[in-house]
C-alpha cells in the first residue's frame, strides 16, 4: 500500500493552474511549477503524471471555477432579463479594467492563443468551453429575443457575444481593456438591440 498524499492537490494545482496562467506552457518549467506547488518531483509525477496531463487539469480547473459560474448565470432567469445577464458579464470585465487593469485576462483566452495550434487534446478542452459559453449567451439572448436557444439569429448572436467576451479579454490582457471596453460595451448593447 503506497503512502497517502502529505499535499493538498486542489491547492497545488490552483498553483499550477496560476503558473501557467502568467507565464504560458512552454515558459512554465517544471522549476517553477514544483516551487509555486510547494511539490518534489516524486510526489509532481505520482499525482499528476506530467506537465502536460497538469495543464489539462489547470484548464479543467478554470472551467469549473470561471467559465461554468459565467454559463450558470447567463442561464439563471431569476438572475434578471436575458439582456441583463448578457450586459453584467462584460460590465464585470470592463470594471475589472478600470479597478486592477485586467493584465492577466483569462487563462482560456491564454491558453487558446498559446497552446491550441499545438496541441489537439487542450483544443478540444478549449472548444468544450466555447460551446458552453455558446450555449450560455445563447440561453440568456434566446430570452432577450423570446425565441428558443436554437434559433439561427440566436446562435449567430451568441458566437458574436463570445467572440465580444474573448477580444476583450485578451485586450484585458495587453492592459487595452479600459481603452476598449465601453466600446466593446455599446456594440453589444448594439447587438442586443437588433433583436
Amino acid at each position: 500500500m503506497g503512502r497517502p498524499r502529505t499535499f493538498d492537490e486542489d491547492k497545488a494545482l490552483e498553483s499550477a493552474m496560476r503558473v501557467f496562467w502568467n507565464q504560458g506552457y512552454e515558459d512554465a518549467s517544471l522549476a517553477d511549477l514544483l516551487a509555486d506547488m510547494g511539490l518534489t518531483k516524486g510526489s509532481f509525477y505520482k499525482a499528476f503524471l506530467d506537465k502536460k496531463s497538469l495543464y489539462l487539469a489547470a484548464l479543467d480547473l478554470y472551467a469549473r471555477q470561471s467559465i461554468v459560474p459565467m454559463v450558470e448565470g447567463l442561464m439563471d432567469r431569476t438572475a434578471g432579463s436575458g439582456h441583463d445577464r448578457i450586459l453584467r458579464v462584460f460590465q464585470s470585465i470592463v470594471d475589472m479594467g478600470r479597478s486592477n487593469g485586467d493584465r492577466v485576462g483569462c487563462f482560456l483566452c491564454n491558453a487558446a492563443v498559446d497552446r491550441a495550434a499545438h496541441d489537439p487534446d487542450v483544443e478540444l478542452r478549449l472548444n468544450s468551453m466555447f460551446a458552453r459559453m455558446e450555449d450560455g449567451f445563447a440561453a440568456a439572448l434566446a430570452d432577450h429575443l423570446n425565441k428558443g436557444p436554437e434559433a439561427e439569429d440566436v446562435r449567430a448572436g451568441a458566437k458574436a457575444l463570445v467572440s465580444q467576451f474573448m477580444g476583450l479579454r485578451v485586450l484585458g490582457r495587453a492592459g487595452q481593456s479600459v481603452r476598449f471596453g465601453d466600446g466593446v460595451l455599446s456594440e453589444v448593447r448594439r447587438l442586443l438591440k437588433l433583436g
